[in-house]
């Protein structure tokens, strides 16, 4: 061996040992990949820019394979872009990684199910969910995705628990969807015949939330089925009661009741009773009037269709319950005028109205130019 070739293996030696105390002393670390181009890659990602975002994402992970979030937003991008099995891909070659924290496995799973359920494989896709709620039993997401599960299988009794947690963890109480989980149950009795033990679950679903009002409408049916109609009138009574302005759920079914229980007068009650609590409430306004027209109460029922158009001008059957009193009375003339209005009523609602796309005014004539917020050619037709 040369003495020059010797010399430079010796200083080549001698660098090699400095080099690897130094790094032990702390004061040469081993380069780390550059994240710009993730940096740049997320703020993409920020913009909407997912084709961009994209490109910068691979070149990360193609200089850094160990960034793993790089991969997860690169399969969410596919996903977007509908090419969830390219997504779906990249999301489970990810699960076979070890070591990975506990959070990044979250959120992978979180990203398979929305694969899976891109691809309508909700199977798959819950699986995902319980793995997920395996390792974090408080994951808000996850919870709320069972829940969904739960509620689209028609499963209240495990939808419930589901929602208890969440409102546990929010703080806060879903008694309203509790309460038309436990009606639905109780529509599943029903549909069994055993009206029973359903009227015990509409009755815990009232007990949950006092203004229920399907549960008091279906006590009050399955009484009526029953035969039990002064059962039925008190739950079908209750709904005019406690929500007036709801009223009209209830009136057929209460004409019905109190007509075959021989007190039809009382309908007459409680529709007066309910427009002393909302006078506006055009339905029960007109109902009233019919009612009180079919009695041959005339004058009564001219007030009560008067006070309807005073209220809502544009209402048909209260002109039309005018056109057919003024015809009873013999009044032709009036009854001929208030029948051209009607008619051009109708002619407008065949012909529709027209609305801006810009701030939603609605018109009964084209306007190129919107008067309240001043677009230019924003107005589409609307069919009534």
């Amino acid at each position: 061996m040369s003495e020059a070739l010797f010399v430079i293996i010796l200083a080549a030696m001698a660098l090699g040992g400095t080099f690897m105390y130094l790094s032990r002393r702390g004061q040469i670390q081993p380069q780390k990949p550059d994240s710009t181009l993730y940096v740049e890659g997320l703020k993409a990602v920020l913009r909407g820019q997912d084709e961009q975002a994209f490109i910068k994402l691979k070149e990360a992970v193609s200089l850094d394979t160990n960034n793993v979030d790089a991969y997860i937003r690169m399969g969410n991008i596919l996903r977007r872009s509908k090419k969830p099995e390219q997504a779906l891909q990249i999301h489970r070659d990810l699960t076979f990684r070890q070591s990975l924290p506990g959070e990044v496995k979250q959120e992978i799973l979180i990203a398979l199910y929305h694969d899976f359920m891109e691809l309508k494989d909700e199977s798959s896709a819950l699986k995902a969910i319980g793995e997920a709620l395996e390792m974090n039993p408080n994951d808000r997401f996850a919870l709320s995705a069972r829940l969904r599960a739960h509620e689209k299988a028609g499963e209240w009794k495990e939808a419930a628990a589901v929602r208890r947690r969440l409102d546990k963890l929010d703080g806060q109480d879903s008694g309203r969807m509790l309460a038309l989980y436990k009606l639905f149950e109780g529509d599943d009795l029903n549909r069994q015949n055993d009206r029973h033990r359903a009227r015990l679950f509409y009755k815990e679903a009232i007990h949950l939330d006092k203004m229920c009002l399907a549960a008091y409408l279906a006590i009050g049916d399955s009484y009526y089925t029953e035969n039990r109609l002064e059962d039925a009138l008190r739950y079908w009574t209750k709904v005019v009661t406690f929500k007036p302005d709801m009223g009209q759920l209830v009136f057929e079914r209460l004409k019905k009741g109190f007509f075959e229980v021989g007190r039809y007068g009382e309908y007459a009650d409680a529709l007066t009773g309910l427009l002393q609590a909302c006078p506006d409430h055009l339905t029960a306004r007109l109902e009233l009037a019919y009612f009180l027209e079919k009695k041959g109460e005339m004058d009564a029922a001219r007030d009560h269709y008067t006070t309807a158009l005073d209220n809502h001008t544009d209402s048909m059957l209260a002109k039309l319950g005018l056109y057919r009193l003024n015809r009873a009375l013999g009044k032709r003339e009036a009854a001929e005028g208030i029948f051209k209005q009607i008619m051009k009523m109708a002619a407008r609602k065949e012909t529709g109205r027209f609305r801006c796309r810009s701030c939603g005014l609605e018109a009964e004539t084209i306007a190129w130019h919107c008067p309240r917020c001043k677009a230019v050619d924003s107005f589409d037709s609307v069919k009534s």
